[in-house]
């Protein structure tokens, strides 16, 4: 029971020190100055997004920085998705509409849309962006002189996350519980080892060239987790990425809901642990019932460090991506155990695959 009992704790100790190193490194988006006047091209895929996609154009026309084009790609949408970009590219020339096309034996639905949006794309610099996000006004000038002061060929961005009902505040807040614990994002830059690899693909920006030369959607056209393993490859490529916190210059609501955010969260848990169902699994029991040996202990020591220990990781993860704390610490349990449930979800999926998204298999 020691050995455990000290796994447990040295196990808790370690998350905590990454997610206070990544508070104290500051990895938030940070102001800076655009050299030059790069053309960004913001690249939209959309399937059934109608009633997000205009907070997003709207969001984009208001950008601080002038030099930009819009192309959504509307893939098979079975909404009115496409009526309501019409409607902007009505009113503002920069704004295209692509229309979708089957999608051919061995993509995945955003990977081959995110080709023919690059495909089309004249900028210098590719942004591809999530219908569900909503940008602020700087959003588009930090992000390119972030990505110049880095000399980057990849940035990508954890937006804050938009959760207006319970059953997103009980899901929602495992994803940066889980990247703000176990990797110091500043190693995404820093290192080459492809281990340390992070990406969103609700929000990345690409050195256009680089993007050509490599075609990266089309490298990954079957993956479904296809931000992290562009990222990966990026490094393999001795590429410079780097994979950065919101720091209020974008926002996104990634789920409508309980059951759509367990979903969503089980197609891709497994590559949040090296792709490794054994070690989410591990991950999930060792966080949820690590009190279990702890309590055993007379004085219930330990067991207080324990609880100290996990609330503290709350703040400080909650506080990192902008996020409300009391929430983080009064849902605690539920979220654990809304983890628990995910693993074990994408354990049912993957035996009997039933994975599915916006309509489509996507095994």
């Amino acid at each position: 029971m020691a050995w455990v009992s000290g796994i447990v704790l040295l196990f808790l100790a370690i998350r905590l020190l990454v997610a206070l190193h990544n508070l104290i490194t500051r990895q938030w988006l940070s102001s800076g100055t655009v050299n030059g006047a790069p053309l960004v091209s913001v690249l939209i895929p959309a399937r059934n997004e109608a009633t997000n996609i205009g907070a997003l154009l709207q969001s984009i026309q208001h950008q601080s920085y002038p030099h930009w084009e819009i192309i959504v790609y509307d893939d098979l949408s079975e909404d009115n998705t496409a009526q309501v970009v019409e409607g902007y590219t009505q009113k503002d020339s920069r704004i295209r509409l692509l229309n979708g096309q089957a999608l051919p034996d061995g993509w995945l639905g955003k990977n081959h849309a995110c080709h023919n949006l690059a495909s089309v794309a004249k900028g210098n610099l590719l942004l591809f962006i999530d219908a569900d996000v909503v940008a602020y006004p700087k959003l588009i000038e930090q992000a390119v002189a972030h990505l110049q002061r880095y000399q980057l060929d990849l940035l990508s961005i954890f937006p804050q996350q938009r959760m207006p009902t319970l059953g997103e505040k009980i899901t929602v807040p495992l994803m940066n519980w889980i990247l703000l614990s176990l990797l110091p994002l500043e190693l995404t830059r820093t290192s080459p080892n492809p281990s340390f690899a992070a990406a969103n693909g609700q929000f990345i920006l690409f050195d256009a060239e680089v993007y050509r030369k490599y075609s990266f959607h089309q490298m990954v056209k079957n993956h479904r987790v296809e931000d992290i393993k562009i990222f990966q490859t990026l490094k393999t490529l001795k590429l410079k990425g780097y994979t950065v916190l919101s720091n209020g210059q974008v926002a996104c609501r990634m789920y409508a809901g309980f059951s759509d955010a367990v979903q969503g969260f089980s197609k891709n848990i497994f590559f949040f642990f090296f792709n490794s169902p054994i070690v989410a699994l591990l991950v999930a029991l060792i966080t949820t019932f690590g009190f279990v040996p702890l309590w055993f202990y007379p004085g219930g020591f330990w067991l207080a460090i324990w609880i100290a220990g996990e609330l503290l990781l709350r703040v400080v993860v909650a506080v990192a991506s902008r996020q409300n704390v009391v929430w983080q610490i009064v849902l605690w349990p539920l979220q654990q155990a809304a983890f628990l449930w995910m693993v074990l979800g994408a354990y049912r999926a993957k035996v009997f695959r039933t994975l599915q998204w916006k309509g489509r298999s996507i095994n």
